[in-house]
């Protein structure tokens, strides 16, 4: 009979793999076709930007030969030093001056071979003198931020003063200023501005095929283009960036083109094949997941069925189908969670069976021969002071009597306390001492859940070995909430104890130690230990301590735990 096996189902999921191969070879191909793409890019993209540069530096150039025919010539330069500081044309003078300083101006202006280019002589006083016949207004508009821009210290150069308005708003012009400076005086003679108009590189820099062009100063301004484009912006991931410099101006033409633009072809190319390969992909994937759906189907019943069964649901088990190796395998675990519930079920049995014949056990253990001696000494108290108010010592016995005999039932703290008082009664009258007794219970702790009888064993050693001669003997029992647990303290005044019996003690305590050697003080704070850590767990702790001030205090922590009870739901209380 045919088996669908894990075996053969591996054999299906391998079936994927074929896939990997061909997406692999599809995306090395377009990666070195693109790479062989950029390349080319690169290359040209050069060549384009060569020809832009040449035609800037032809520019740059006309504006120095324009610079430094004016600087060097001097009967200008003697003119323009007699019309420094006109602030206007007052008298014939001063207007045959301009007339002169125009009419060479103007020839100069006329030599360069771009005639995009417009000059302005600005005098000390802000005078303007155009190569031109153009509207004064604009340049007038932006002196003060121009002439702001100019170092009057660094004559005889060339200096890039960055855009500039026009003052309309939707044109403006690059300006490069040049100081004419008189050495004799040590002082500027004028200013040559020179102007070139965005319209110039606009035209320069106009549309191209694909990709973003853009012209920046030295200062990172942009002068024309691509507003989107920076002067050393990061490369997008995809983008081929060519930035080239010109080092007449110390400007910089970038270029950029993002993979969108120049590989589109290429990558609807590859993205179509690489659909269909996905389309492929995806349809073996469905029925693949499918598969696997089917496959893993079985395995989550089990794994439900084993977190149950560890939660502790004891009666799940696996609705067991086919006949397949799953099937065997969950027939299998149904068979083994049967007989773990069978052990479980035997386990807990032999433990509460183990439980309680140690309680009996340690029951055994606290002797009642006090008792005895006790009613003795009451009744021969009674006999010789013939006193019949003493017979309320008889009732604090009585009381004992009872908690023995109902010694497995649990009690409240406060009810532990209140047995206390009566054998603390019974104990001035055995040991003729005026004991005195003090309970400071939080309210959270009042109605703690305590085994019976739990305290009594400790305010007997204190008593026993520490207040017997002890003139105003006091024992002090305090029980607070604390962030883990319960703490509950028994204190007496009495004359302590030597460390390093108190050390002996506390490290057979803390370590479980339960080896008997027959004294009765051993067997009673073993047997606390042993019954609070049989009925709050193993965290339970007991330790013995010396008082700054004198006497023993003994302190039981008790774990976190719900141990309030209603008391109306108790019976017998």
């Amino acid at each position: 009979m045919f088996k669908f096996t894990y075996y053969r189902r591996i054999q299906v999921s391998f079936l994927l793999l074929i896939f990997i191969p061909l997406i692999a070879v599809s995306i090395i191909s377009f990666v070195l076709i693109r790479d062989t793409m950029v390349e080319k890019l690169q290359l040209s993209n050069d060549n384009f930007l060569n020809v832009m540069i040449d035609e800037l530096n032809k520019t740059i150039d006309d504006v120095t030969f324009a610079s430094h025919f004016i600087v060097n010539d001097t009967n200008f330069r003697a003119n323009l030093k007699v019309f420094a500081d006109t602030e206007r044309l007052n008298t014939y003078q001063d207007y045959v001056h301009f007339t002169q300083i125009q009419d060479v101006f103007s020839l100069i202006n006329s030599k360069p071979l771009n005639n995009n280019i417009r000059m302005y002589l600005v005098n000390r006083k802000h005078f303007v003198i155009s190569s031109g016949t153009e509207n004064l207004s604009v340049i007038n508009a932006n002196m003060d931020k121009l002439m702001g821009r100019v170092n009057i210290h660094e004559p005889e150069t060339l200096q890039w003063l960055g855009m500039a308005d026009s003052g309309s708003g939707k044109s403006s012009s690059y300006y490069i200023a040049r100081v004419i400076y008189d050495s004799r005086e040590k002082q500027q003679v004028s200013v040559l501005l020179i102007s070139i108009p965005d319209a110039y590189f606009n035209k320069l820099l106009g549309p191209v095929e694909f990709g973003k062009l853009a012209l920046f100063d030295s200062r990172g301004g942009l002068i024309a283009g691509n507003s989107e484009l920076a002067p050393e912006g990061k490369e997008a991931r995809g983008s081929v960036r060519t930035a080239r410099a010109i080092d007449k101006s110390n400007w910089e033409l970038v270029y950029e083109a993002s993979e969108k633009e120049w590989s589109g072809q290429i990558s609807r190319t590859f993205y179509s094949g690489i659909g269909l390969v996905l389309l492929l992909f995806i349809v073996f994937s469905a029925t693949s997941m499918l598969i696997a759906k089917r496959l893993h189907s079985p395995i989550m019943k089990l794994q439900r069925v084993v977190r149950q069964f560890g939660m502790g649901n004891l009666d799940v088990r696996l609705e067991v189908k086919g006949k397949d190796e799953i099937a065997e395998l969950g027939q299998t675990l149904n068979t083994m969670l049967d007989q773990l519930q069978g052990l479980i079920h035997d386990i807990e049995l032999e433990q509460e069976q183990k439980r309680v014949m140690e309680l009996e056990a340690l029951f055994m253990q606290i002797r009642p021969h006090f008792l005895i001696n006790t009613l003795n000494s009451i009744k021969c108290s009674l006999i010789l002071a013939k006193d019949k108010l003493h017979s309320g010592i008889i009732d604090s016995l009585m009381s004992l009597l009872r908690a023995y005999l109902k010694v497995n039932e649990p009690a409240t703290l406060r009810e532990e306390c209140r047995l206390l008082s009566h054998y603390i009664d019974i104990m001035k009258i055995r040991n003729e001492i005026p004991l005195e007794l003090e309970v400071d219970l939080e309210a959270d702790t009042e109605k703690l859940i305590v085994p019976k009888l739990i305290l009594q064993p400790l305010v007997e050693n204190a008593i026993v070995h520490g207040l017997v001669d002890h003139p105003a003997p006091r024992i002090v029992v305090r029980a607070r909430t604390i962030p883990d647990g319960i703490m509950i303290e028994v204190e007496d005044n009495g004359c302590g104890a030597g460390a390093e019996i108190l050390a002996g003690l506390n490290r057979r305590l803390l370590y479980k130690d339960d080896e008997q050697d027959g004294t009765y003080q051993r067997v009673g704070l073993i047997n606390v230990v042993q019954r609070l850590r049989l009925t709050y767990g193993q965290d339970t702790r007991l330790s013995l301590h010396n008082l700054p001030q004198g006497g023993v205090s003994v302190s039981l922590y008790l774990p976190q735990g719900n141990h309030q009870v209603n008391l109306s739901e108790r019976e017998g209380y």
